[in-house]
């Protein structure tokens, strides 16, 4: 079994600080099968207690940064420590000696650690990894307003344009600059990265009630870096704001550990059929790391393979997941249920169903009634609960969602429409 254990160290070779005054964790790969161990690297954190105070926040981003690891050793730690750790799935142990000696007693038996069907293959059985993401669902659902609980009125969210480039091409789908048009994929500007701090200063200003940071677009997020780059600098300058990553979910596979391993708390997987048969209908083609295009039904395969085995691995790593399925009438109104399904069984938590507009490849195909919606609706609803609040946003959009006003012109009111980057395909 492979086990895999962080130290709180402040030398790499002595277990000698507390779970919340550590700003350093030594990462190994214990194998007790073969008797072996890897050491794999320094993951330095901001210290989880704040001036020797239990610090909610704080606390929170540290765990998140271990959330692949199975086991902490620490020289001591609170409550407060336990009962996170503990909700990731993380177990810790209290004990002040050298690294070398404990990665020695786990090896050969002396150290109880988890219960081995908890390690096989280094993955959480299902039904402890869907007790811990609705503990974690509950949570967000307070702060996140787009998460189906109250605080689509009361909690204010920014979409920051990150990420320029797409690597598919859904038929329905037409992404443009503009200022005005409410709907997704549009943006007044494409930032870079390094743009997002500032951006978010000048957007509390505006929204005070601001409590979440996504990135939908205007292309796809992980078709590009820029997406994860621009997380890893908002989580080091605003801790206390939760990461919504969405995406298309056909690189999500490749960079789930390093969307953890940021702390990004929630993806958005757009999940339009699990079927390829039916989904070479609403998506055109699929364009790999390496440029390769496949197109038709071998395209649709490789795009639900790779959303289906990310969702799955997603939630393993403790990632809240909501899933977005475009409605079109007559093509996938009777599937959705069975997207529902499948997702939840992989621990999706939320699904979120969002009516076609007609456009592009689609422009001829009716927007579905109230009627198809909300029978799709409750059909899907037996396996997922159904988000109700979905506002269309923008790729740039600033504010609470249910109050109906976007800030986003006055967010970028001094920046120039026509200056941005070229909207691209692979």
């Amino acid at each position: 079994m492979i086990i895999k254990t962080a130290f709180a160290s402040s030398n790499g070779l002595d277990i000698d600080r507390h779970f919340g005054a550590a700003d350093r964790f030594d990462i190994y790969e214990v194998n007790t099968g073969d008797k072996t161990y890897r050491y794999i690297e320094v993951r330095e954190v901001d210290k989880a207690c704040l001036n020797h105070e239990h610090h909610d926040v704080r606390m929170e981003n540290v765990a998140n940064r271990l959330i692949d690891c199975h086991v902490v050793f620490a020289e001591c730690s609170g409550p407060g420590a336990k009962s996170i750790l503990s909700s990731k799935g993380i177990q810790i142990v209290d004990v002040e000696r050298g690294i070398d000696e404990v990665i020695d007693n786990i090896l050969y038996g002396k150290v109880k650690l988890i219960d081995e069907k908890r390690l096989v293959d280094n993955i959480r059985p299902q039904a402890e990894v869907t007790e811990l993401n609705e503990i974690r669902f509950a949570h967000l659902k307070k702060r996140h307003p787009c998460m189906g609980g109250e605080a689509n009125v009361s909690a204010g969210r920014i979409h920051l344009p990150v990420s320029p480039a797409c690597n598919i091409q859904c038929k329905f789908c037409t992404r443009q600059f503009d200022k005005s048009l409410i709907r997704p994929g549009v943006s007044s500007l494409v930032l870079k990265p390094e743009e997002s701090v500032d951006v978010i200063k000048r957007a509390k200003e505006l929204c005070p009630e601001l409590s979440v940071v996504g990135i939908a677009g205007p292309g796809d997020t992980l078709a590009t870096r820029h997406a994860l780059d621009t997380f890893a600098l908002v989580k080091k300058e605003f801790p206390e704001l939760i990461c919504c990553l969405s995406t298309n979910g056909f690189r999500l596979l490749d960079r789930v550990e390093e969307i953890a391993e940021i702390g990004i708390e929630t993806i958005t997987v757009t999940v339009n059929a699990v079927d390829p048969e039916i989904e070479a209908q609403i998506n055109e083609f699929v364009i790999d790391e390496n440029g390769v295009k496949t197109s038709g039904v071998e395209g649709a395969k490789l795009l639900i393979n790779n959303q289906l085995k990310g969702i799955k691995r997603a939630a393993e790593l403790g990632i809240v997941i909501k899933i977005n399925t475009v409605l079109v009438p007559g093509v996938n109104d009777h599937h959705i249920a069975e997207v529902a399904r499948v997702t939840s069984e992989l621990g999706a938590s939320l699904l979120n169903i969002i009516p076609l507009i007609p456009q592009n490849g689609m422009k001829d195909i009716p927007a579905p009634d109230c009627v198809m919606l909300d029978k799709v609706r409750a059909e899907a609803g037996k396996y997922l609960e159904v988000f109700r609040h979905c506002k269309h946003c923008r790729a740039d959009a600033l504010g609470i969602p249910g109050k109906g006003k976007d800030l986003h012109s006055e967010l970028y009111k001094d920046r120039d429409v026509e200056a941005v980057e070229t909207f691209s395909h692979g």
